[in-house]
């Protein structure tokens, strides 16, 4: 028995540093760098939350429109203020989900030139695009923020009788999720002139 402990000592002492090295490799958190190249920034998880959002204000509006055409149908007693709560949350529901769509470069193109230029081209083509999204947003910021003013001063409606939809949140939440949009592109053209994303990629 004493003259067993030695040897049981050298064995640990030989056996732990593989037992170090196994625990590195198979380790579930893997490297810093991964774990920090996979973790997505502010802006993605931005749009996320807003393409989360108009998700359950379209499953919503689609409860609402069901509602109306069992009302109206079976009951003769629509859901009040449908057309105008319709009307206005799509315009809602379109800008909520914007941001998302350009981050993930879900937006309508062609790519028949795209794919036949060459890394530097692409890489300028993405740019003037990225450049032309930011112009058409930061104009529809110019354009409706005098109208979101005035709409907010007036407290502005549509509808009439039994049923009013303020506009002056519609009008709001369009200036200021035209300047996520704008936003996002300015990321994207940032990343593709420093090389950070390659042409085409999101």
């Amino acid at each position: 028995m004493i003259g067993a402990g030695p040897r049981s000592r050298i064995r640990n002492i030989r056996e732990r540093p593989e037992v170090m090295s196994d625990s590195t490799v198979e380790s579930p958190g893997g490297t810093p760098e991964s774990d920090a190249s996979e973790e997505p920034d502010i802006v993605t998880r931005l749009t996320n939350v807003l393409s989360t959002i108009s998700a359950f204000w379209a499953l919503l509006l689609a409860g609402i429109i069901l509602w109306d055409i069992i009302g109206r149908g079976a009951f003769g007693k629509p859901f009040l203020g449908t057309h105008e709560i319709v009307g206005n949350s799509i315009v809602g529901i379109l800008f909520l989900e914007l941001p998302s769509t350009i981050k993930r470069g879900a937006m309508l193109r062609t790519v028949f030139i795209f794919d036949a230029a060459n890394d530097f081209w692409r890489r300028t083509i993405d740019s003037v695009s990225y450049l032309l999204g930011i112009a058409l947003f930061l104009a529809i910021i110019v354009g409706g923020w005098g109208n979101m003013i005035v709409s907010w001063e007036i407290l502005e409606i549509e509808g009439a009788g039994a049923f009013e939809v303020p506009i002056y949140p519609v009008r709001t939440l369009i200036v200021v999720f035209s300047a996520i949009c704008a936003l996002v592109y300015a990321q994207l053209l940032y990343q593709t002139v420093t090389g950070r994303i390659q042409p085409g990629e999101k």
